[in-house]
């Protein structure tokens, strides 16, 4: 008997069931799409999901504009709004990487900083303060900067798609020397930076890489000038506790 049929025979109980908005299933079931398959194309989701790709270009966008996907050179990824519903429920990066930066930050006595990617730029999630010193750097959670700026930012930029690299790149003064940045960045496994952001701020950071090589995220540590030739004692620790936050997460 269809869904149909079985309500008509069992009118009584119509009022009992549950009205669903079948525009509202469908984009819930996009956004899982997204999720699970991404980076994926409209016509992916359409087929993926069996709905037409008008219609999926329409969800896809209205989710974009509410920062649940976000769109990459490779196709739709989930955007930081889910990352945000997902510090309220559950298991995120922020709720992982917390007690990770804290214990780095009192083992080295520098400030530890978190940053996502968010519409190509690097954005502060959170930091963890040093307390060793009376000098010290801080960031502000939620500012943001270009991804060709800061060591965090670099070591988010250096694992992105090529495309997105070479867009990127084009806003740099010098490409070449940018690129060749990038290189020594993969090379290492992190990114090191003075004075770009702050004068007399030195920073070191390495990205958050997921199974897939694809990376949001960078961890790094900040130190004033007077103390940058202790910079590279850091790395070692840092990479650590990068691949900590990882493993949490998987």
């Amino acid at each position: 008997m269809t869904y149909a049929a079985e309500r008509a025979a069992r009118p009584s109980q119509e009022l009992k069931l549950a009205e669903i908005s079948s525009t509202g299933d469908q984009m819930l079931t996009v956004l899982e799409t997204v999720a699970g398959q991404g980076p994926v194309s409209a016509s992916d989701v359409a087929r993926m999901c069996d709905i037409n790709r008008t219609v999926a270009h329409r969800l896809l966008v209205t989710l974009a504009q509410r920062a649940y996907v976000r769109r990459s050179d490779e196709g739709y990824i989930v955007g930081p709004a889910v990352f945000s519903l997902a510090r309220q429920t559950g298991t995120d990066l922020r709720s992982v990487a917390k007690p990770v930066m804290q214990r780095l930050a009192a083992e080295i006595g520098e400030t530890v900083v978190l940053h996502g990617l968010d519409n190509w730029e690097a954005v502060v999630i959170d930091q963890a303060v040093g307390q060793r010193h009376l000098v010290r750097v801080e960031h502000s959670p939620g500012s943001r900067h270009p991804l060709y700026k800061g060591a965090s930012g670099w070591s988010i930029l250096a694992f992105q798609g090529e495309k997105a690299i070479t867009r990127i790149l084009k806003k740099t003064d010098d490409p070449v020397a940018a690129l060749a940045r990038i290189e020594t960045t993969k090379a290492d496994g992190c990114s090191i930076s003075h004075d770009e952001l702050q004068m007399g701020v030195h920073g070191i950071a390495a990205p958050l890489l997921e199974k897939n090589g694809r990376c949001e995220a960078s961890l790094g540590v900040l130190v004033p000038s007077t103390r940058a030739h202790l910079l590279l004692s850091v790395q070692k620790p840092l990479l650590e506790a990068a691949a900590e936050i990882m493993k949490g997460l998987n």
